[in-house]
């Protein structure tokens, strides 16, 4: 019988063709024969074949891009007139494009270009209304026509006969029924007549003027048994699933591994080329977004450095698709003192800060998010850790998609309810996410946006900033076990490794930008989500820092006992990694093989949390390893690289004590001679990917 949809796809696309081909003709004749036609009265329709050609291939781009051919046999003649508009209007900019570009719209008549898209439009409704509501029933009643044989139980045969009576599908015709469980030969059910007995089917199956059948049978043994005597007949067998019935949202029928399935789609209609659109439309609105976004930004930190020093982005966390964890970045717009403000009863936001929340300028950087696949431009509300655990069964339907940075929650009808968006889920399309986003500009331009989330954001915020806060008091530990004197030698030292360390960096960083782009795709493709990764770490003097990587490992981990063996748990624990790790995703294998997940660190060290070559930062648990050496491992600057790393790397562990008498060897005997010594080891360490994890 072949897919319903594919078939009425290609009778709508021919009967396109066809209102497109007489309305050219059409449209041609008036320019002729119309008085306004006059200064362009010449019969020959030659000149104007270039541009049927045109708009020809503009139907076929229309047909991939659109998804105009959904649902055309059951929808209504209200909503034929917005399909077949975005078709006609596609193809009437595709070729006044073409025109422009290709310099000839001097050689076609305005008045033919007018109305031929007019008549255009108007005949193609008419057309598919004709074919779909006249000609297609028509056909269910002819010869030609696929007839169809229903076999089913005397308890559900009327049902199944009524459902087939009241469908749109067009390309059967039902002539006759079997009742499996009782012989009712020569009634009339739904009008259909009762051809024979279940027996007697078998015996007369090569005789039966059927083309196919519709077979109703839950037992397995008995549908195996009609499938081979009607299969080895030549008639094309249906079996009806009856579990399919499930309306929870969209179903296919597959194969997985050798299993014979059903596939529940969740509700939210995005399947195949709409979800790639959607996508698609993503991605191009946040490139076409990142040099405003970065414009905005260095306004901010310029404005930052004078008025609150402190980060620029805020990292608030959120949930997303599918109870994915994922951080919505914003602006900050709180003073580093925002709470002692607070309790002063003061504004708690800095000038710039106050004009990025007035103009929701605040909430560019979400633009980043969209990029790397954690949101969308529309969709619903990300809520918090505590919304998702207070509301947690009404949100269950939301994580069906990515949130949005806009939606029907961001309305002011829907303030006290943000996390309402059953009804975007269930009817989501493209031209909804247009008209929300075109209903948001608008009322952002009137001052009307809705900002239901901004309690729970400036908690976030004030959180963020308390962290940041802790993390800038260092960790404590007795500073007088080892303190390191300061000959003028050793200040001109540090000075030129200072110079070395802001200048070789910002050149390194300008070189290798297409590189350090190409690797955030690839990461970005290989896995999804943020390409970076920050681990705090224990820096010069004991202070916290955060060191950046490109993220080697797969997103959401989990629990490592499930993922682990007792041994790489135990290496973990007493060396804080593990060889052959099964959290590392394919990409992230070449990049720690070959050490470039190390380059987004060129800037820590031009921050200056990081130097080129100094003891690998730890973590706070390491650093108990060290005893009161820990003193001396934190009077120098952490590095990229180092002694341990560049002549033993992962041969050397701090189970044997090679490793901290290798990272107090470098701080005794640092000097210029010896960072190059490690800089020139490490490259070639890294070359012949000596130890690399």
């Amino acid at each position: 019988m072949g897919n319903l949809k594919r078939v009425s796809a290609y009778i709508m696309y021919l009967t396109d063709m066809v209102a497109l081909l007489v309305a050219f003709v059409i449209a041609f004749r008036l320019r002729v024969f119309l008085p306004v036609g006059i200064p362009y009265g010449s019969s020959d329709i030659g000149p104007y074949t270039p541009l049927l050609l045109s708009t020809v291939i503009s139907y076929v781009l229309s047909v991939l891009i659109l998804p105009a051919a959904d649902n055309f046999s059951s929808r209504r003649i209200s909503h034929e007139f917005g399909a077949a508009g975005s078709v006609i209007l596609f193809v009437m900019v595709a070729n006044i494009l073409v025109l422009y570009f290709t310099k000839t719209s001097e050689h076609y008549s305005r008045f033919f270009m007018a109305v031929y898209f007019v008549i255009a439009y108007f005949l193609d409704v008419l057309l598919r209304t004709v074919v779909k509501h006249r000609i297609l029933p028509m056909y269910k009643k002819s010869r030609g026509a696929e007839k169809l044989l229903v076999v089913a139980s005397s308890q559900y045969i009327g049902t199944i006969l009524q459902r087939l009576d009241s469908t749109e599908d067009w390309r059967y015709q039902v002539t006759g029924a079997v009742v499996t469980d009782e012989d009712r030969t020569g009634e009339k059910i739904c009008g259909v007549p009762v051809l024979s007995s279940a027996e007697e089917a078998f015996s007369r199956a090569g005789q039966l003027e059927i083309d196919s059948v519709l077979l109703d049978i839950s037992d397995e043994k008995e549908q195996k048994r009609w499938l081979r005597q009607f299969g080895q007949v030549g008639k094309t067998v249906y079996v009806n699933v009856s579990q399919f019935y499930y309306s929870g949202g969209g179903r296919i029928l597959d194969f997985l591994g050798g299993c014979a399935v059903v596939d529940y789609l969740p509700p939210m209609p995005v399947r195949g080329r709409k979800l790639v659109q959607k996508r698609a439309m993503d991605v191009l609105f946040s490139i076409l977004c990142l040099p405003f976004l970065l414009l905005v930004m260095i306004i901010d930190a310029v404005m930052v450095l004078f008025t609150s020093r402190g980060p620029v982005f805020t990292a608030l966390p959120r949930i997303g698709k599918n109870g994915r964890r994922f951080n919505e970045y914003r602006f900050r717009t709180m003073r580093m003192d925002a709470e002692e403000r607070i309790r002063e009863g003061k504004n708690p936001r800095f000038l710039f800060g106050r004009f990025l929340r007035m103009t929701h300028l605040d909430g560019l950087p979400q633009v980043w998010n969209i990029f790397i696949g954690d949101m969308s431009f529309v969709g619903p509300y990300a809520p918090t850790e505590e919304m998702f655990r207070e509301f947690g069964e009404k949100l269950m339907l939301n994580m069906s998609t990515k949130p949005g940075i806009t939606g029907l929650w961001n309305r002011k009808q829907h303030q006290a309810d943000p996390y309402a968006e059953q009804f975007y889920i269930r009817n989501w399309s493209n031209p909804m996410d247009i008209r929300i986003t075109i209903g948001t500009i608008l009322r952002y331009f009137a001052f009307q946006s809705a900002r239901p989330s901004m309690k729970v954001t400036d908690r976030q915020e004030r959180r963020f900033i308390e962290e940041i806060l802790r993390n800038r008091e260092p960790m404590p530990y007795d500073h007088s076990a080892y303190t390191k004197e300061r000959t003028p030698r050793y200040v001109a030292y540090l000075c030129v490794k200072r110079c070395f360390d802001i200048i070789v960096s910002l050149i390194a960083i300008i070189v290798l930008s297409p590189l350090l782009l190409v690797l955030m795709l690839l990461v970005i493709l290989d896995d999804g989500g943020n390409p970076f990764y920050s681990h705090p770490r224990i820096g010069y003097h004991g202070k916290h820092i955060h060191v950046y990587k490109f993220r080697s490992m797969k997103r959401n981990t989990g629990d490592l006992a499930s993922l682990l063996t007792p041994e790489q748990l135990e290496q973990y624990r007493t060396e804080f990694k593990i060889d052959n790790d099964p959290r590392i995703t394919k990409i992230g294998n070449f990049l720690r093989r070959s050490s470039l997940d190390e380059l987004p660190q060129l800037f820590n060290i031009l921050g200056g949390s990081l130097s080129f070559v100094g003891p690998r930062p730890v973590v706070e648990k390491e650093t108990q390893i060290y005893g009161r050496d820990v003193a001396k491992l934190l009077s120098v600057r952490p590095g990229l690289t180092g002694y341990w790393q560049a002549y033993a790397r992962n041969r050397a562990t701090y189970e044997t004590g090679e490793r901290q008498k290798m990272e107090m060897y470098y701080v005794d005997h640092q000097s210029i001679a010896l960072d190059l010594k490690i800089i020139g080891r490490t490259f070639r360490s890294v070359a012949k990917q000596e130890g690399a994890q």
